[in-house]
């Protein structure tokens, strides 16, 4: 479960592990072809801003959290930042700012709350958790049962070793110790949700009618959502034709039409292959959206062209050299 040398390390003591809280980093590289998940951050924007804030590679290993969030006490003094759903902060008794780097001295206990907008917390310390890597990730991979603590979530007295002396992120090197997001960088997580989305693979095997019914309607977030994809509920896709076929390669924002008619949005732990057709694609700048989402969450999709999602990414990741003083 753990790796390195104890002397490098420091660690922090899970006194409250949560709903689900798992060890992710940027995930799984070259591996579908085996058919492995990729898995990683399912939010891909709030665990690298929270990882730049506290002094890493975007893609360095942190705590991801569901729903009711986590607590921990630090074991050493380490700098610490914690994003993406809006939920409440505190170390010890002091309440503290989501989307800022905060310094720890050794014993003092974080309690990230419930989410009241959103889903997942991201929990980044400097130096990144160390755990054993699998095929060069420490990203836990809950269907596969490996990977992070023992391929599973993060319990009450889970002790994670920190990697001291992580790499700093490239142009990091002259930011002050304490910084954090300019809040017209930080995303919101609205409960009425538009997700932007090009044409998919298959899109060209539904009626023009039909496509506009997909596109047109509103759904509800059902509540049969995981790691691996967010099912949408509502008035189904009456298609003229059968859409299952042979199973072919997927990714994370694939958007699956099931043969009842209703929309899956593939996340970061989504199977390698599907047998449905992929109709749209959630653009990558929104899919920290749809990895927040909730259950009663309402969603739509407005189309873009591809030229037109390239530039929403571009503007998205303008956001990591956004920053400002604490």
């Amino acid at each position: 479960m753990m790796s390195g040398n104890a002397s490098a390390l420091a660690r922090v003591e899970i006194t409250r592990g949560g709903m689900l809280s798992t060890v992710q980093d940027g995930g799984r590289r070259k591996v579908a072809a085996f058919g492995i998940s990729p898995s990683g951050f399912a939010d891909w924007f709030s665990a690298g801003i929270a990882n730049r804030l506290a002094g890493n590679q975007p893609g360095a290993a942190l705590i991801e959290t569901t729903l009711n969030g986590i607590a921990f006490t630090a074991r050493s003094d380490m700098r610490m930042a914690v994003t993406g759903a809006q939920a409440t902060l505190h170390v010890d008794e002091r309440r503290a700012e989501l989307w800022q780097s905060h310094h720890l001295r050794c014993g003092q206990h974080v309690t990230v709350g419930p989410a009241r907008e959103g889903l997942r917390s991201y929990v980044a310390i400097e130096g990144g958790v160390s755990v054993a890597p699998l095929l060069a990730s420490a990203s836990t991979d809950l269907g596969a049962g490996f990977g992070g603590t023992e391929g599973r979530a993060v319990r009450d007295g889970d002790t994670l070793r920190i990697r001291l002396g992580g790499a700093a992120p490239q142009g990091s090197a002259n930011l002050p110790a304490h910084v954090r997001l300019p809040q017209q960088s930080r995303p919101s997580w609205p409960r009425d949700a538009t997700l932007r989305v090009t044409a998919g693979p298959h899109a060209d095997l539904l009626a023009v009618d039909e496509l506009g019914a997909l596109l047109g309607r509103r759904y509800d977030v059902s509540p049969h959502c995981s790691r691996q994809g967010v099912r949408l509920a509502g008035a189904p896709v009456r298609t003229k034709r059968s859409l299952n076929m042979l199973s072919f390669g997927v990714c994370a924002g694939c958007v699956q039409l099931t043969s009842d008619g209703l929309p899956i949005i593939l996340l970061s732990e989504h199977h390698t292959t599907g047998g449905y057709a992929v109709v749209l694609n959630v653009i990558t700048a929104d899919l920290p959206v749809a990895a927040q989402l909730r259950p009663g969450d309402t969603v739509a999709f407005a189309r873009l062209t591809i030229a037109e999602g390239a530039r929403a990414l571009e503007a998205r990741l303008g956001d990591f050299s956004a920053w400002e003083p604490a």
